[in-house]
């Protein structure tokens, strides 16, 4: 596949969870009144993980690091006690997954192509790969299903980004990018940053990624109706909320 033969998202403009913030399946709840336009997935990885040994939540001036290691079941049991609820779900479904390895990646997309319900494979590339293996994932991830990448934050200039571009995927998200932060015991600790305070850089990283000319959905930094329509008007075909899910649109600490 590539730029010329794109596969199209069927998707209007308006909001969607991030992934990892709503659960494997439909409904949504929250406390915005409007309907999704999508539903994402939590990130699946093909082999069960279990939450990472050192999981931490840290705030910090304009929102907080938050690490967990991604835990889930494991792409065939998500598939099996979810897929069907899939299936009913009255908005489009994005699977989310994570990539690690080409050939289990394009298994569980391949799965994907074949299970009702399922409108769009979201992928999450590992986070310090080398720019060859991040073209090589998005490579196995592409077939049937409409294919969107997260790009974090920190990375839309990175030139593997041009690259999945060039290879016909359908759309971007601009998702948290990591950080560092010094722990209770004096040492340092990473994780991904979340809060109001990444509003600026999205809208800025938003104007950088139009020129791909391809869907882009704004997928961190909005804790407010202004932000989420100041994204909008700027080119994003849709944004993903992330944290204020959770907690509500005032409360912006890990307490």
């Amino acid at each position: 596949m590539d730029a010329a033969s794109r596969l199209e998202i069927n998707l209007v403009s308006g909001w969607m969870n991030a992934a990892g913030y709503a659960g494997y399946a439909p409904p949504v709840d929250s406390n915005i009144t409007s309907p999704p336009v999508a539903f994402v997935t939590n990130p699946i990885s093909f082999h069960s993980r279990t939450p990472a040994a050192d999981c931490f939540c840290s705030p910090y001036p304009g929102g907080f690091l938050l690490h967990t290691g991604w835990p889930n079941p494991g792409f065939r049991k998500v598939l099996k006690q979810f897929s069907a609820r899939w299936t009913r779900s009255e908005i489009p479904v994005w699977v989310h997954l994570l990539a690690e390895q080409p050939q289990e990646l394009n298994r569980m997309v391949r799965t994907l192509e074949e299970t009702e319900g399922v409108a769009v494979a979201e992928i999450s590339l590992p986070p310090t790969a080398r720019d060859e293996w991040m073209l090589q994932l998005a490579e196995a991830a592409l077939g049937e299903l409409p294919l969107v990448i997260c790009v974090p934050l920190d990375q839309v200039t990175a030139a593997w980004v041009s690259g999945v571009v060039n290879l016909g995927i359908s759309g971007l998200v601009i998702s948290a990018p990591r950080g560092m932060i010094r722990n209770a015991a004096g040492s340092f600790s990473r994780g991904r940053m979340i809060g109001p305070g990444l509003f600026p850089q999205v809208l800025q990283a938003l104007g950088c990624l139009r020129a791909y000319d391809i869907p882009l959905i704004a997928g961190c930094g909005v804790f407010d109706i202004k932000s989420m329509d100041t994204l909008l008007s700027a080119g994003a075909t849709a944004v993903q909320l992330d944290a204020v899910l959770w907690r509500g649109w005032d409360n912006r600490n890990c307490s």
